[in-house]
């Protein structure tokens, strides 16, 4: 759990307690997390991997809401205004995800004054998130939400890494993305032409964050 930002004021014993009270599920690449129709409450911590939530739309077209990466939280809650309502949740790749019932949260995170105060700043954040999504669906060009994409995808790796592997394929990142595979594989390429990526087999190497993140319409991709 300390992977989280949640947690971040918890000392070492405390961090144990609630690790040992709470342990990580694991997750395999395509696991559907959540779907639509769950109506049980809890609230997901991820650990390691990441996981898209992402809404289909009546032409079968998906829109990806968020990527969840290690520390983010998400989940089907009402005591904290979470209602995952029409959102799949789905693993990217493989990955450790912990999972806290109603009763977990009120005991361990809205006891907390410190942990309660983390909350409302990701919630936040969220809310900022898929207003900026939205707007990128309407405003932006392919090659653009690709780009950002990527740097919300980078922004998970392990820092210090560079050049930075994203391991997607065309059509996982098309998903992600909310567009096609042949587009997606255009707007690569033209990144790639940029200088800003590197195509492999099976992922995409990030060779300059910055200037992928100016290209994308962010300040910065870090």
């Amino acid at each position: 759990m300390s992977e989280s930002a949640l947690f971040q004021d918890l000392d070492r014993v405390e961090m144990a307690r609630m690790s040992a009270r709470i342990p990580p599920r694991s997750l395999h690449a395509g696991q559907v997390v959540r779907a639509p129709h769950e109506r049980s409450e809890a609230l997901y911590v991820v650990k390691r991997g990441r996981v898209r939530l992402f809404r289909v739309l009546e032409d079968g077209r998906t829109v990806t809401t968020a990527i969840a990466g290690p520390g983010s939280v998400f989940g089907h809650l009402a005591v904290l205004g979470l209602r995952m309502g029409d959102t799949w949740c789905e693993a990217v790749d493989d990955g450790q995800l912990c999972v806290m019932g109603a009763d977990d949260v009120h005991r361990l995170v809205l006891g907390d004054h410190r942990v309660a105060v983390r909350v409302i700043e990701q919630l936040g954040a969220r809310i900022a998130d898929v207003e900026r999504r939205l707007t990128d669906t309407v405003c932006k060009s392919v090659v653009e939400r690709t780009a950002a994409t990527l740097c919300t995808l980078v922004d998970h790796a392990a820092p210090g890494h560079r050049p930075i592997a994203v391991r997607l394929t065309h059509e996982q990142l098309a998903r992600l993305t909310g567009t096609t595979r042949e587009r997606t594989t255009e707007a690569l390429g033209r990144l790639s032409d940029r200088g800003y990526l590197r195509l492999r087999r099976g992922m995409v190497l990030v060779l300059d964050r910055p200037g992928l993140g100016l290209f994308s319409g962010e300040d910065f991709c870090d």
